[in-house]
């Protein structure tokens, strides 16, 4: 199973993806869970792209591509990442064993007022300066105004277990 966190910078992708990968390992402790995190995964494996347009579609084919080793491993990936191509989010529902795709939304003023990382400071900003499209069919989108952040987490968890059960 992959879990495909998606949504602008500084949304709160990493902060649920974590939530839920501590959340499933404390529960299924016979089944494997990797977290996978964009911003390392670029670090890490990805560190030779820039971030143009082109570097992050390389980028995202590399990630998905992890993540499809890991699923034909029976590991279940959760993975945080800016997701700007609903061609890669389209491919996904048909490669994985199972998919399932987290919008998280919050307003564009609030994340350059909270900006953490100095991100909406920069160029080529996803949300700012490069476009952030719809995504294909989302299963569930969070609408994070960071404050009622338990809530929108047990919406998570409710649709996560019950893709994991089916």
């Amino acid at each position: 199973m992959v879990i495909w966190f998606i949504g602008k910078s500084g949304s709160g992708k990493s902060f649920f993806s974590k939530k839920l990968y501590f959340f499933l390992k404390k529960k299924y402790k016979r089944k494997f869970f990797f977290l996978l995190d964009g911003d390392e995964f670029r670090k890490y494996i990805s560190s030779d792209l820039g971030y143009s347009k082109l570097d992050r579609k390389s980028n995202s084919q590399r990630l998905i591509n992890f993540c499809r080793y890991l699923d034909s491993k029976k590991i279940n990936c959760i993975c945080s990442i800016l997701s700007i191509f609903p061609n890669h989010q389209k491919t996904n529902r048909r490669i994985f064993s199972k998919y399932v795709q987290i919008l998280i939304n919050a307003d564009y003023h609030l994340l350059k007022r909270r900006d953490n990382k100095k991100i909406y400071t920069k160029k080529n900003v996803v949300g700012k300066d490069i476009f952030f499209p719809q995504p294909y069919k989302s299963d569930l989108t969070i609408e994070n105004n960071f404050k009622n952040y338990r809530s929108n987490f047990l919406k998570i968890q409710n649709l996560v277990l019950k893709k994991i059960n089916n």
